[in-house]
């Protein structure tokens, strides 16, 4: 009876484990972009409490996202803290990320690693000239 217990716990911590891994280095990417806001979100009340840091970015081309800045166990990152002290708004800077922006359920892409760039200049279409 003790054996196929075993067995499933075996499978299940296998399962949790091996999918937050897959999750966090299945997804990686390095992006580069320009702080425009960072803030704190916090959830919960009373001893139930839960927060976690937001990053607002632009790229070079002008696009708009928002990373978190938690830390990630599996990717030997407990800086959290730190990083969102270091990251100023109006600076540039490359980062390695993982996970996927999911808007319903309000998830994130994760900050691993980030440092600081030259500053990014962003680019636009140049007008059209009159009559043209």
């Amino acid at each position: 009876m003790r054996a196929p217990l075993l067995v499933v716990g075996a499978v299940a911590l296998t399962a949790v484990f091996g999918g937050s891994a897959a999750y966090q280095y299945g997804t990686q990417d390095h992006v580069t972009f320009t702080v425009t806001d960072k803030d704190r979100i916090t959830t919960g009340s009373g001893e139930s409490i839960s927060s976690k840091y937001i990053v607002s970015t632009k790229d070079a081309s002008g696009k708009i996202e928002v990373f978190e800045n938690t830390d990630a166990w599996l990717q030997g990152k407990f800086n959290s803290s730190d990083v969102q002290a270091e990251l100023e708004v109006g600076k540039s800077y490359e980062a390695d990320v993982y996970g996927w922006r999911l808007p319903f359920f309000s998830t994130y892409r994760n900050i691993v690693d980030v440092e600081e760039t030259a500053t990014i200049k962003y680019s636009r279409p140049a007008p059209k000239a009159p009559g043209s």
